[in-house]
């Protein structure tokens, strides 16, 4: 089909055929064409001169529903022989989408290609008509191009943005036993999980898609099984599709085995589809196309034996090697305003240097009759093709793994029986993986000769900020939970349940804290009571329906409940010595405890008529030490302070020191026996009482508790 060309004046004509043996020149045509006929009757024909035309016109064919309907199927063309207009729309398109099918960016590379098939014929005023260009940035319908040489091409180049064939989305679920949201997130484990992935594409496009291939490619922590609708070749596999028709779709689900060999996130590998399809991406496509080539339009009227009759007849000749297609004709006799011939839409088929002639028509004149033709479409015959081919890629998606740390402390280490102490109690959860952790329960076991925390006692921190109470929950169980061995007789004890993102979720980040802190005492623990443990586990997840991670504490801490008792030996002894008013007291205190015992201090006091000569003091261990002392008055007289400090067990530490009073008064060695005793501090441990820990745990069993759904999903 071509576009209409409009010829307001008579056409000019290159040549002129014989006719009827009769030879006419040019110059003669045109004189013919113009003169005046003042008296012409009507085509004496009775046959229509328009049904005549489309008799012999090429048989119309159906077009292809991608392709205006005006224009031949390439493949109705490339059955004529002949050179042709190639006109060809070819797009490609790149684009990247989101795992849900959605477009990130697309890139539509396009191009109009106008091709001149002839090695000898110029192709002219050459037009091409287009339909759905919005989305182009070809800015109208319209495209021009002057003159194509023999076999020059032409490419006209656009972009285009917005329409789409294929799409493609790929679900990956590290949890899909559950049949709920998809997570992304795996344990840190040296045991391959299974995941799953779902591939689905569609054909949302006007026109069917072949060609279709789905490539996937997996790290090489990815076992893939073998399957029989897709090809393995190393850590790719290959789907092919073939074909989809119009709205149809197809689904492929892989499940890999993943093994998690670090903590890092794990790209989980990238999907591309390719496609081909026999239109454009961006829906514009040809309305029209139409060219001109070498060609010659004739009337040859003829005058009849008897004068003022004219026998006539329309003659167009294809001087080219192109297949030409005459479309429109409009004969119109000078002076009259109703046509004598009006055709449209006539696709007469003309092979290169053919010509075609109307049917002899009779009209009367006593004047030279004169012809213009107001309409007269030609073209060169376009072969219109569109093509396009896709490659879509889904944006590669990440595995975060779940790890933590989970440590936990008493502040002491030893406490003694019979008597109430307090012991602060730390867990610290650190995020060791590269998944947020959004939900944790935390189960922490309470020896038997501790009071369980109330909960207004436990404290929750994350990074430098308390939580609220209403993120987290806990729970007293009766009962440790964890340890089986070494437990108090005083009691079952108690365990902790502590959940934690419980109104929204935690937030824990990779390489950030949680610390628990709340206090514990022991009123009054027995002596039966050894070495005890207290265990702790975490169970945490990082999505609403993801995978749970269990982790228990490395190293339990644990704590000693000690029976020690404090005894002692003390004593003084006075007696004379030589020379009158001169006395030697002795002063004893022996360690019997079970351990050292700081700050020992001997007193006694010097009758107010005596005074202090010398002193002395000796241990049994170490022999003379420090012999300084203090002074103080006293109302039985002076008051002194030998300050020893610690004292080891069994340690033996003497006094020894003189006084001397006035010879003629009267002193008894009974007046100075009154002992003033010995004091002393705490018993002193052999080692400082500093947390410790139980030896190492392997053990990772599975928790027996369900992972609680936060609210709202993480």
């Amino acid at each position: 089909s071509i576009i209409d060309t409009e010829l307001e004046t008579p056409f000019t004509v290159q040549g002129l055929p014989d006719v009827q043996d009769e030879e006419t020149s040019i110059e003669d045509s045109l004189m013919a064409l113009e003169r005046s006929a003042e008296e012409l009757g009507e085509w004496d024909e009775s046959d229509d001169i328009e049904d005549s035309l489309n008799a012999i016109s090429a048989p119309a064919t159906e077009s292809q529903s991608a392709q205006s309907s005006s224009l031949r199927p390439a493949l109705e063309v490339d059955s004529i022989p002949g050179d042709k207009l190639h006109a060809t729309l070819s797009e490609i398109e790149t684009s990247t989408v989101n795992p849900d099918g959605s477009i990130r960016n697309q890139s539509i590379e396009g191009e109009l290609i106008l091709r001149n098939s002839s090695r000898k014929d110029r192709a002219w005023d050459i037009e091409v008509s287009l339909s759905e260009f919005e989305s182009t940035d070809l800015g109208n319908n319209m495209v021009t191009v002057r003159e194509l040489e023999a076999t020059e091409e032409t490419v006209i180049p656009y972009t285009a943005n917005g329409p789409r064939m294929l799409i493609l989305n790929e679900r990956v679920d590290t949890n899909s036993e559950r049949d709920q949201e998809a997570s992304l997130s795996l344990v840190h484990s040296d045991d391959p999980q299974e995941i799953s992935v779902i591939i689905k594409i569609e054909n949302i496009s006007t026109v069917n898609l072949s060609g279709i291939e789905v490539t996937r490619t997996f790290p090489d922590n990815f076992d893939i099984p073998e399957g029989p609708e897709y090809s393995v070749d190393g850590s790719d596999i290959t789907w092919s599709v073939g074909r989809l028709s119009v709205g149809q779709s197809q689904t492929l689900e892989l499940l890999p085995m993943v093994t998690t060999k670090d903590v890092t996130k794990i790209p989980a590998g990238k999907v591309t589809a390719t496609y081909s399809a026999d239109h454009t991406v961006s829906r514009v496509n040809f309305e029209n196309i139409s060219a001109r080539s070498r060609a010659a339009p004739f009337v040859t009227p003829t005058e009849d034996d008897r004068p003022g009759i004219w026998h006539s007849k329309f003659v167009f000749e294809n001087k080219s090697s192109f297949v030409v297609t005459l479309s429109d004709i409009t004969v119109v006799l000078a002076g009259r305003e109703e046509p004598i011939l009006d055709s449209s839409d006539l696709r007469i088929v003309l092979p290169p240097e053919g010509s075609w002639d109307s049917m002899v028509k009779t009209v009367r004149s006593d004047d030279q009759p004169r012809f213009t033709f107001p309409t007269l479409s030609y073209s060169i015959l376009p072969r219109a093709s569109s093509e396009s081919r896709g490659e879509i890629t889904v944006k590669e998606q990440k595995l975060t793994v779940l790890d933590a740390e989970i440590l936990k402390k008493f502040d002491r280490s030893r406490i003694r029986t019979y008597v109430s102490s307090d012991v602060e109690t730390t867990i610290t959860v650190e995020n060791k993986g590269s998944a947020t952790i959004n939900v944790m329960r935390l189960l922490d076991d309470i020896p038997g000769i501790f009071s369980p925390p109330s909960p207004e006692s436990i404290s929750i921190e994350m990074g430098s900020s308390e939580l609220n109470e209403d993120q987290y929950r806990v729970e007293v169980v009766n009962g440790t939970q964890l340890e089986e061995k070494m437990i108090s007789p005083d009691g079952q004890g108690h365990a902790l349940r502590i959940t934690v993102g419980t109104s929204a979720p935690l937030g824990l980040q990779p390489g950030k804290k949680l610390i628990i802190k709340y206090p514990l005492n022991a009123s009054e623990p027995s002596k039966d009571n050894g070495t005890l443990v207290a265990p702790a586990r975490a169970d945490f997840s990082s999505e609403r329906f993801g995978p749970v991670a269990t982790r228990n504490v490395t190293r339990p801490p644990q704590i000693t409940v000690v029976h020690k008792r404090r005894g002692f030996t003390t004593g003084k002894e006075v007696y004379p010595a030589g020379g009158l008013g001169r006395y030697e007291i002795l002063l004893v205190f022996q360690n019997n405890s079970d351990s050292a015992l700081e700050d020992l201090a001997l007193h006694d006091v010097v009758p107010g008529t005596f005074s202090l000569e010398n002193s002395s003091v000796k241990s049994t261990l170490s022999g003379d030490i420090d012999s300084s002392y203090t002074k103080e008055p006293a109302r039985e007289g002076t008051h002194i302070t030998w300050g020893v400090g610690r004292i080891e067990v069994g340690e033996r530490i003497t006094v020894q020191y003189e006084i001397q009073g006035d010879p003629e008064s009267e002193y008894k060695v009974s007046d100075a026996q009154d002992y003033h005793g010995a004091t002393f501090g705490d018993e002193v441990d052999e080692e400082p009482n500093l947390p410790q820990w139980a030896d190492e745990t392997t053990s990772q069993e599975e928790s027996v508790f369900s992972i609680p759904e936060p609210e709202p999903e993480p």
